[in-house]
């Protein structure tokens, strides 16, 4: 017998007779493991909530020290230097005294013509270059409506819906089902200004709608004034046709008589001559004053908004047109009159806002976004129902390296406003400058036209006495055509400076930025307060 087989019953019966306490003790041990198990699972799960806990904390301690750090940086990014003009405007004007009378409005009025002033009432409303402005108006006022809305939420709607038809039927539909789809929501999405980005760019477009609005203020002001300068022209070459054919009628008549007396042997060849010489020469110059004159008229009827084929029905007035004193007023006003200088400080406000919008590319902006909707479904003609979602996002960025891209955008900005500022006091030096030239011009116009007005008297007198020497025999023809040369330019010039003190009055209200008042429709107080715009 071997050892293995007398030990093998006792080696079954130990395994038979041990299972079940081998059991008990399985289960207890394995109880009393699941125990501490659980125990150090709870206390695992503890921990890891701790642990999650605390991270919440501490990212939400890193978001409000992020929010708290771009607030700051924001406030001090707003800190930006705002460019303002140096020029010092004098307290009155060199070529002229002192005087607190601002100059008239409606300047076209103290002429006295209602030929004119019904003509520049008709310009400022139905000339193509005005309409042209007030469309940009209309597309800058769009532009800051635009820049404006980037301040609010945007909410938008979105709405879908599908059809899949397998066109199976039995098992292959259950594979492959067919589905019905349909489904709509609401987004809304929103960029908190932090850093006054969106409000400086708002102020700029609203400083931009300004300078566009002020510019086509100065379109009406240089239409209103060519009306009255080619209006003038024309009254001026109208009357110096009138002198011009008068004159050459009496030269005409010399010539006539030089004839006769040639007829009876009083008079040479040379005489004859010499006389239709200054007679063909003051034809001469009726041809370019009914060419000025036309064109006056041309270019009027195209001003007032007609065609130059209807200029022949403008006839001018036939009163005396009175040249108006000289009120330019205090140069300070200068600065809210004048369109020009209004557009170039509006565009200055707007250059400030962008270096504004500028520097806040340096801090951080912070995005966020809601979805909201529901969905319904159909599989294989069965309703599952209708499902509501919801989604809520928020981003926190700022730039770290663009390799200088933020830089240069600052720099544009940079010279741009300084650019702005020179380009303002650029226009205000040139304003002062052309207020003193239109005075000066006028003065010594004035100055002018009384002098050639006696001298006009004084030929007209030496023309008659020349004359009636002559009929009497008393001189030759020469001096006799000495004093009427002598008077037609004379008259001539006359004419000229009386027209040129015309123009030079008309320069005077252009130069003062006058007039464009009368015919600026009333803002409405919404539009202005929305133009006026926090700056952070």
């Amino acid at each position: 017998m071997k050892l293995s087989d007398s030990f093998k019953p006792m080696l079954t019966f130990r395994k038979v007779s041990q299972m079940p306490q081998r059991a008990t003790l399985d289960g207890e041990f394995e109880e009393a493991y699941r125990a501490e198990r659980g125990a150090s699972s709870r206390a695992l799960v503890g921990w890891s909530l701790r642990r999650r806990l605390r991270g919440a904390r501490l990212s939400g301690h890193a978001a409000a020290a992020t929010l708290g750090v771009s607030l700051a940086l924001a406030l001090t990014g707003c800190a930006t230097s705002v460019l303002k003009s140096s020029v010092e405007v004098p307290g009155q004007y060199a070529a002229s005294p002192a005087e607190q009378v601002e100059p008239e409005v409606a300047w076209w009025e103290k002429y006295g013509d209602p030929v004119l002033s019904d003509l520049v009432r008709r310009s400022a409303h139905e000339n193509r270059d005005v309409k042209i402005a007030a469309e940009r108006v209309r597309a800058a006022r769009a532009g800051e409506t635009i820049s404006r809305s980037w301040l609010l939420p945007s909410i938008g709607a979105t709405a879908g819906g599908a059809n899949y038809d397998t066109g199976y039927d039995g098992a292959e539909k259950l594979m492959v089902p067919d589905v019905k789809a349909a489904g709509g929501g609401l987004n809304v999405s929103w960029e908190a200004d932090l850093s006054g980005r969106l409000r400086a760019g708002a102020s700029a477009a609203a400083a931009d709608t300004m300078a566009v609005e002020h510019n086509a203020k100065g379109v009406r002001l240089l239409v209103m004034t060519d009306v009255a300068s080619n209006y003038f022209t024309l009254v001026g070459a109208l009357r110096q046709l009138e002198t011009v054919r008068a004159i050459a009628a009496a030269h005409d008549e010399t010539l006539r008589l030089v004839a006769a007396r040639h007829r009876a042997g009083l008079a040479t060849q040379f005489d004859i001559e010499r006389a239709q010489t200054e007679a063909s020469r003051a034809h001469a110059a009726i041809p370019p004053l009914e060419t000025l004159a036309a064109v006056s008229r041309n270019r009027i009827a195209v001003l007032i908004g007609d065609q130059a084929f209807n200029a022949g029905r403008l006839v001018p007035w036939n009163g005396e047109i009175a040249v108006p004193a000289a009120q330019p007023g205090q140069p300070a006003t200068l600065l809210q009159r004048r369109p020009d200088l209004l557009a170039f400080n509006a565009q200055l406000d707007a250059a400030n806002a962008r270096r504004r919008e500028a520097k806040a590319e340096w801090f951080p902006r912070l995005f966020l976004g809601a979805l909201f909707g529901s969905q319904t479904a159909d599989l294989n003609g069965i309703d599952l129902g209708a499902t509501r979602f919801s989604l809520a996002t928020g981003l926190l960025a700022m730039p770290v390296f663009n390799w200088g891209r933020t830089q240069a955008i600052n720099d544009i900005a940079a010279s741009g406003q300084s650019e702005a500022l020179l380009r303002y006091e650029d226009g205000i030096v040139h304003a002062l400058e052309d207020i003193e030239n239109a005075l000066v011009a006028l003065k010594d116009e004035r100055q002018r036209a009384e002098s050639l007005q006696s001298a006009a008297k004084a030929a007209e007198a030496a023309l008659g006495r020349a004359q009636s020497l002559y009929n009497r025999g008393q001189i030759d023809l020469l001096p006799l055509l000495d004093a009427q040369r002598t008077r037609l330019t004379v008259r001539i010039n006359s004419n000229d400076s009386n027209t040129q003190l015309l123009l030079d009055s008309v320069q005077l209200y252009k130069a003062l930025g006058g007039g464009w008042q009368v015919f600026e429709p009333a803002r409405q107080p919404a539009a202005a307060s929305a133009a006026t715009l926090p700056h952070s």
